[in-house]
């Protein structure tokens, strides 16, 4: 769960405290799928013993900034929080 960026829906949003602006920070399993904010995702089969679900993170820039070249540097954060649920 975390801060949907209004621009890139499925993305999330900077912190308020960050510099950089016009992107967002989106986030995917190891196969290049998309975990949209605030959507559950499928369901991974465990194991016996140690599970690891492995996750990227990528910076895509807003199509506004991009056109207009507007993309500001700087230091950024973006927070989300994960809920797990298994059976």
């Amino acid at each position: 769960m975390g801060s949907e960026n209004l621009a890139l829906p499925g993305l999330l949003a900077l912190d308020a405290g960050s510099q950089a602006k016009g992107i967002a920070i989106g986030l995917e399993t190891a196969g290049a799928k998309l975990l949209p904010v605030n959507k559950a995702s499928g369901a991974y089969p465990l194991r016996a013993g140690d599970n690891l679900i492995a996750l990227k993170a990528y910076v895509q820039g807003e199509p506004q900034a991009l056109g207009n070249k507007t993309i500001g540097r700087g230091p950024f954060t973006a927070t989300a929080t994960f809920n797990l649920e298994y059976e």
